[in-house]
């Protein structure tokens, strides 16, 4: 008899990072239950990805999503459990503080933590019975915030202290955590990010444009001479699949570019950071 594949549920498949380590973990021999919203996102994954990939409606704000994709998988790996769970699907964007809308800032907690929680909540019975992986996606801004990065980098920091919990929580039971923290990736998040802030500025009266105008014009030349040094996704699908299947995996796996710096920069007074981040993105400093 075959061994059947080991199972893996990725979320936030439909593009970009998601959709990169869900078909590289099918074509490394896994069977992939790939987290989407929509149908038609799912086909296509299917189709390049063929029968290892397996796609699943989910939402990870939506209870009755989670609970739906719950019953599917339970349903389909049977005693054999989870193998691993990739916590991938993330919001991100740019702006002052003051003028994101208080809505915006608690969607981003909404998908970028309580999603993490709820699923990972309804899929531990499931990991348990594997003695599976949790993979959790941070960030370099989950260790360092940057200017007008406020909910992302807050919800990253808290999704870092998360998994730092769970990491002895669920070691009794056999279940590793592991955090996989991509620098500068390329994928559009960054351009798309300082879009929609470009597009919230031009909505304000002519008063609050006037606050932050020049802070935009220098983060959009920023953002765009930084995609040139773009790492490649595969580069954190592969650090995924290390994550998953190494024998004594590392409880973090940073990957891309500057997060060999990281140390250093948080060795640094926060002074020091505060210029920095000042000379990297163009802005005035005191």
């Amino acid at each position: 008899m075959t061994a059947a594949p080991r199972s893996i549920l990725v979320t936030g498949t439909s593009r970009g990072l998601g959709r990169d380590m869900a078909l590289h973990l099918a074509r490394s021999g896994f069977r992939v239950f790939a987290g989407v919203r929509r149908d038609e996102d799912g086909a296509k994954l299917q189709q390049e990805g063929g029968a290892a990939i397996q796609p699943v409606l989910l939402d990870v704000v939506d209870s009755r999503s989670i609970a739906a994709a719950r019953d599917l998988i339970a349903k389909t790996v049977g005693e054999a459990g989870l193998d691993g769970l990739v916590n991938n699907a993330a919001l991100a964007s740019f702006g002052p503080l003051e003028q994101q809308p208080l809505e915006e800032f608690e969607e981003f907690f909404r998908v970028n933590l309580f999603g993490v929680v709820a699923l990972t909540q309804a899929m531990l019975p499931l990991l348990r019975k594997a003695r599976g992986r949790l993979v959790n996606l941070s960030s370099g801004n989950g260790k360092l915030s940057m200017p007008f990065t406020a909910a992302y980098s807050a919800s990253k920091f808290a999704l870092e202290a998360l998994s730092e919990a769970l990491r002895g929580e669920l070691r009794p039971f056999g279940i590793r955590v592991v955090v996989v923290q991509p620098g500068a990736m390329a994928t559009d998040i960054r351009v798309k990010g300082v879009e929609a802030w470009a597009r919230a500025h031009e909505r304000l009266p002519d008063n609050e444009k006037a606050l932050y105008a020049r802070a935009l014009e220098a983060i959009y030349a920023a953002i765009h001479s930084w995609e040139a040094g773009a790492g490649p996704q595969a580069d954190v699908s592969d650090a995924v699949l290390r994550a998953l299947t190494d024998p004594e995996p590392l409880t973090r796996y940073p990957i891309g570019p500057m997060m060999d710096q990281l140390p250093a920069l948080l060795a640094m007074t926060d002074t020091e950071r505060d210029r920095m981040a000042a000379a990297m993105l163009g802005l005035a400093s005191d």
